[in-house]
């Protein structure tokens, strides 16, 4: 029972060893500083392109999770790389989850191929 969640689920996991619906409230991601209210006027200030991905999202939702890391091992996970903008969109609109794969090693080479496998399912695919 997920009472009290509003879950932003993805709507392609291909990859459900990996996949969590993580809480948005301790996710961390490159814009911490910048209340999420004000973060879209923070956005046009600094030029960060984000309005056709809202909108995208608003229309279709989550396609894929987000990738995250436990950067310093205390159960704190923070974006990979990507994802902050759809992180912000989330919780702009009332999201208390959202679905994530979460990476334990990013460090080693073969870490680093299987993020590699994931970025390119996520990004490189061809429809």
């Amino acid at each position: 029972m997920t009472t009290g969640k509003n879950i932003l689920k993805a709507q392609r996991i291909t990859f459900p060893e990996y996949h969590a619906e993580l809480p948005l409230e301790g996710l961390t991601y490159k814009w911490d500083d910048v209340p999420v209210n004000e973060w879209t006027d923070y956005a046009d200030k600094w030029k960060i392109p984000y309005k056709d991905l809202f909108a995208d999202m608003k229309k279709q939702g989550l396609l894929y999770p987000v990738i995250v890391r436990d950067l310093k091992a205390n159960g704190i996970y923070r974006k990979y790389q990507c994802g902050g903008r759809r992180i912000i969109w989330a919780k702009r609109n009332g999201y208390t989850h959202i679905s994530a794969y979460i990476v334990k090693d990013w460090i080693s080479e073969e870490g680093r191929k299987q993020i590699d496998t994931i970025v390119a399912d996520q990004w490189f695919r061809i429809d």
